[in-house]
């Protein structure tokens, strides 16, 4: 939701496919990640203070909300597993 709205995020990464969700919104520069063990206020409130202060994040997650609103992800997937469907499809 954060990065369709175009907001930099803080992400603390708990288990499953969290860690490697955080890392790629990292990658994209919208986002800082805590890990878990390092979870404390002060960090916390560094952390988003950084976000806050550096214009890039806030333009990066900007630029990337603008691309997620503008796309239609449901005709998107529809349209990929329609043709999925059509390649793997055995003739009748």
């Amino acid at each position: 939701m954060a990065l369709r709205a175009g907001r930099p995020t803080l992400v603390m990464p708990y288990s499953h496919d969290q860690p490697d969700n955080a890392a790629r919104v990292e990658r994209l520069g919208t986002s800082r990640t805590l890990p878990r063990k390092q979870y404390a206020a002060a960090r916390v409130a560094k952390e988003l203070r950084e976000l806050l202060n550096n214009s890039s994040y806030t333009a990066k997650a900007a630029a990337i909300g603008q691309m997620i609103q503008a796309e239609n992800g449901v005709i998107v997937a529809c349209d990929a597993i329609e043709q999925q469907l059509q390649v793997t499809s055995i003739p009748a």
